[in-house]
């Protein structure tokens, strides 16, 4: 992981690289920061099988682990973590389990169950979360609007090619790309 305290031009100076805890064997998955000082990682499972969600409040310089997920199945780890507000975060998984924090990432709860992995998500508030799987069974565009408990499909493209990425520019206007088209 490396970090810069000031983009610049030059190719040698700003960038310094910065240390995670021992994970095992996982690495990085996703990565977001709150602000210049406070972020937050997740990761693929370690080789015990374990994820983790990691949180640094030093701007990167030191990073410790806030949450741990055993998985039910193996191979299982974490996809993606977005937060709503300062204390309102989100963590999903490649399996169909769901996250919330309400306490700037100091625990983690599982709230729902998803139907189905997570690839990539958009929290646009506390309230509304849209996520993207690309799975062929059950793949498509999922939404909830009471914090991540229930789900709604609202648009699918079948076994056609689902999508794996999305990027919400507001509530009302989004933009949806699996590996063949963009929508």
């Amino acid at each position: 992981f490396f970090a810069s305290a000031g983009f610049q031009d030059s190719r040698t100076s700003g960038w310094y690289q910065q240390w995670f805890p021992n994970l095992n064997g996982s690495s990085i998955k996703d990565i977001t920061f709150l602000d210049s000082l406070t972020g937050f990682a997740v990761t693929t499972p370690d080789a015990s099988d374990i994820g983790y969600i990691l949180k640094t409040s030093n701007g990167g310089d030191n990073w410790f682990t806030v949450h741990t997920y055993p998985p039910p199945n193996g191979n299982v780890g974490f996809t993606r973590i977005k937060f709503a507000t300062d204390s309102i975060g989100y963590a999903s998984t490649d399996y169909t389990q769901f996250f919330k924090t309400t306490n700037a990432g100091l625990s983690w709860n599982n709230i729902s169950s998803p139907p189905w992995s997570v690839d990539d998500m958009c929290v646009l508030n506390k309230d509304t979360i849209i996520f993207v799987t690309s799975s062929s069974f059950a793949g498509g565009v999922y939404r909830s609007t009471d914090g991540g408990v229930y789900w709604q499909l609202i648009w699918t493209n079948g076994p056609s090619g689902n999508p794996s990425n999305i990027y919400m520019f507001d509530k009302n206007m989004g933009y949806i790309q699996d590996q063949n088209f963009n929508y």
